[in-house]
């Protein structure tokens, strides 16, 4: 077993799934636990679902990630709970950013479609731009996503390293051939 969590890293919301032999009443309890000790830093809830974690500054900015872990009995060895994590915005943020890269895609296809139509009739088409104005708003978004990424880096850092230690504690098996 490794000293850390093996999160795998999606740019966008890394993820992380382990196992554990405590209850989920055990792991809840632990949860609340490490949250009461690191209280100045870290604040959230854990019920018996999922819990949520998130970074307690004076100024709460809009970039500011949590963590969000389900946890459930695993199907194939019900002495095991699966512990889910994903570490990403909150969910209005990346809302947000999926409507904006749909609403551009939308716009692409379906002006690039009249555009194409209407260059095939009349040899020439006016709402071009629409094509480039569409690419500037998934570019516009796209760099919007990775200064938030680059201004959260530190406090996404506390919260993996928060995470570490709390399933560390829980004694945590990251792969299926570690179960026994």
């Amino acid at each position: 077993m490794k000293n850390k969590v093996p999160i795998k890293t999606l740019r966008s919301r890394p993820r992380f799934k382990v196992y554990t032999k405590m209850s989920k009443e055990e792991f809840i309890a632990l949860i609340q636990k490490h949250l009461e000790i690191h209280k100045s830093q870290m604040g959230g809830y854990a019920n018996k679902e999922v819990a949520m974690i998130r970074l307690r500054t004076k100024n709460r900015t809009y970039w500011q990630p949590q963590v969000q872990i389900r946890m459930e009995k695993d199907e194939d060895n019900p002495k095991f709970l699966v512990v889910r994590g994903v570490i990403g915005p909150r969910a209005n943020v990346w809302t947000l950013f999926m409507f904006l890269y749909g609403l551009s895609g939308a716009v692409f296809i379906t002006m690039g479609s009249y555009v194409v139509s209407e260059y095939l009739v009349k040899g020439e088409s006016h709402w071009l731009w629409s094509l480039f104005f569409a690419a500037g708003i998934a570019l516009a978004t796209f760099v919007a996503s990775k200064i938030g990424q680059y201004i959260s880096k530190s406090h996404l850092n506390k919260l993996y390293s928060f995470i570490d230690e709390l399933l560390i504690d829980a004694k945590f098996y990251e792969k299926r051939k570690d179960l026994k």
